[in-house]
């Protein structure tokens, strides 16, 4: 095996082993999704039984305010909503809504839905961005720290690096990169709207057709589903789009003068990354997008040091340390080496 194919070889286990990290949260975040869309299903099938008639939607009776009971009810609903929000983290217009909807006197039926649909949908939304940027930034420290161990290992050369500061790391993945000035926080908020929207456009239309509360429930399933797919897309991109940043820093902080492009070749691989696969180019070059992935939404292609010389990690990291590197054996165990060297 030559120099090349050994650090491809190195960094295609490390790409796979974060695809798996990365389908993992997908399927949590699929299963979030799953139970706000159980519990909005619940609610609206409760709701709707009590304006249709014959299993048809009136609008007449949709209409009609709540009961002193039915309103009673819900204003503690809305408290409870507002107490989840307090000690969870609540965006600040829908707790003006909560608010004005707790004093409220006269409130429809439909409203009544409407309210407990948007907060189901509120509270999946604050627990998605929440855990969307722990895993962006576990992504980033994680493809860097391990890089960073399979450099020093390759070279049986180490010196102490830097521990990665979170605050930094969350200014990182706070700005926006995207053409569009988008961050992921904005696109999920964005992903948030555009379903409320939507299902209370469709739940109105719904309404005013008289259609049947199982083709509501198919409506807001269906949504969901899209909403869904648009959350898992957004991590895809998110992932690969941190994960090259985060190799390209290692790079730098190791001293690699040269990168090569690493695509996963099969079936499902895009022409651009057929194309661009094993092509090297200096680190001053280094461009997410451009000579650098991802190249396109769901980009599996990763990056490889490229060196020249096998000993010019090693020359080059004792010239950078003052001397102060160390032997270590190509069988060192990661959780030993970034205990011993990672500071």
């Amino acid at each position: 095996m030559n120099n090349s194919e050994y650090w491809r070889k190195r960094v295609e286990e490390l790409e796979k082993a974060q695809m798996l990290n990365e389908a993992k949260y997908i399927e949590l975040l699929k299963v979030e999704y799953d139970k706000a869309l159980k519990s909005i299903k619940k609610e609206t099938n409760s709701w709707l039984a009590r304006f249709s008639i014959n299993n048809q939607i009136s609008l007449k009776e949709s209409k009609k305010w709540l009961n002193a009971s039915e309103l009673k009810e819900l204003q503690w609903d809305v408290e409870e909503y507002i107490k989840y929000g307090k000690e969870n983290g609540i965006d600040l217009i829908w707790k003006k809504e909560l608010e004005n909807a707790s004093a409220k006197v006269h409130i429809s039926r439909l409203e009544a839905l409407q309210l407990q649909i948007q907060n189901e949908i509120e509270k999946l939304s604050f627990k998605e961005n929440k855990t969307t940027q722990e895993f962006i930034l576990d992504t980033y420290s994680d493809t860097y720290y391990k890089l960073a161990y399979e450099i020093q290992k390759g070279h049986n050369v180490a010196f102490h690096i830097a521990a990665l500061d979170t605050d930094t790391l969350k200014k990182i993945i706070s700005k926006p990169w995207t053409s569009d000035n988008f961050t992921f926080s904005d696109r999920i908020w964005k992903n948030k709207k555009s379903l409320i929207d939507t299902l209370q456009k469709d739940l109105t239309q719904s309404i005013i057709k008289g259609e049947g509360p199982d083709k509501v429930i198919e409506n807001i399933s269906k949504q969901f589903n899209v909403s869904k797919n648009r959350a898992s897309t957004l991590v895809m991109s998110e992932s690969a789009f941190f994960g090259s940043v985060a190799r390209k820093k290692c790079f730098k902080d190791l001293w690699v003068k040269e990168y090569e492009n690493v695509a996963t070749l099969d079936s499902h691989t895009s022409e651009i990354c057929r194309e661009i696969d094993g092509t090297v180019f200096e680190m001053s070059d280094y461009k997410e997008g451009e000579t650098a992935p991802p190249f396109h939404v769901r980009c599996r292609t990763t990056t490889a040091p490229h060196f020249k010389d096998e000993f010019e990690f090693g020359e080059r990291a004792a010239r950078n340390t003052g001397g102060k590197t160390y032997y270590i054996p190509s069988n060192i165990k990661y959780k030993e080496w970034q205990k011993k060297y990672v500071s």
